[in-house]
């Protein structure tokens, strides 16, 4: 599987990002994934809602626009969950639960996806 690099304002904030572009990625997901550390975290593409059955830890889920600007975040999205539908979505990026707070992760803010 594709790896990429998050950044936020130049400042790299996740360097294992894995890229499910394929269906088969995209159906796998975290599915088994025993859990995530702080850098790492998987990149959905051409993705606007997404779902958390079979998982066995929470998740923060970051909705990105074609452009790159967050559009949505669902904090610790728990196990067996489902999440919204969000409509100018492109890009689901799914991190270990807390990123987002950890990193001070908004709507509206540019993430840049670099390979």
């Amino acid at each position: 599987m594709k790896t990429c690099r998050i950044f936020k304002n130049d400042t790299l904030l996740f360097s294992e990002i894995q890229v499910a572009d394929y269906f088969v990625t995209r159906l796998v997901g975290l599915l088994r994934t025993p859990g995530l550390a702080d850098n790492q975290g998987l990149l959905l593409k051409k993705c606007n809602q997404v779902h958390t059955f079979g998982m066995k830890f929470s998740i923060d889920v970051i909705f990105i626009s074609k452009e790159g600007e967050i559009v949505h975040l669902q904090h610790d999205m728990a196990p067996g969950k489902v999440s919204p539908h969000v409509k100018n979505a492109y890009w689901v990026l799914e991190l270990k639960s807390g990123s987002c707070q950890k990193y001070n992760l908004e709507i509206t803010q540019r993430l840049v996806i670099r390979q």
